[in-house]
């Protein structure tokens, strides 16, 4: 469950009823998500390809023709062709400061993860 969270473009803040704090970004440059993917991998593409054939390309050599998992990202294709990708942060301070200079917050560098998320979810529900 989480105690709150927020949504500044294409990334959502989640902080746990723990306290811990988690980041997904959900791309709307799909495409873009996936030249990401090709290149973290090494994967050769042809900048050609649709969003659709470039996903499903991808899902097919790392995934199951359904969902790929490639590191931080996950990809889907939908029964429709539609796809769709986000990211999951293992660096979270690191994507929080990502947000942050998104969106003009200053912080401190000294914040811990937890005290950085919950003061940028806040400045951003405060903020809408």
């Amino acid at each position: 469950m989480a105690k709150k969270s927020a949504i500044s473009g294409e990334y959502i803040i989640t902080i746990e009823d723990s306290g811990s704090v988690r980041v997904c970004k959900i791309y709307d440059n799909v495409k873009g998500s996936l030249r990401e993917i090709a290149e973290l991998k090494g994967f050769q593409y042809d900048p050609n390809w649709t969003t659709h054939e470039f996903g499903r390309r991808i899902v097919k050599e790392f995934g199951d023709g359904k969902m790929a998992e490639v590191g931080e990202y996950v990809v889907t294709r939908q029964s429709s062709g539609k796809i769709e990708t986000y990211r999951t942060y293992d660096n979270t301070k690191g994507a929080l400061r990502e947000i942050a200079e998104n969106i003009n917050f200053e912080y401190d560098p000294n914040y811990t993860t937890r005290q950085f998320g919950s003061k940028l979810v806040n400045y951003i529900n405060e903020n809408k």
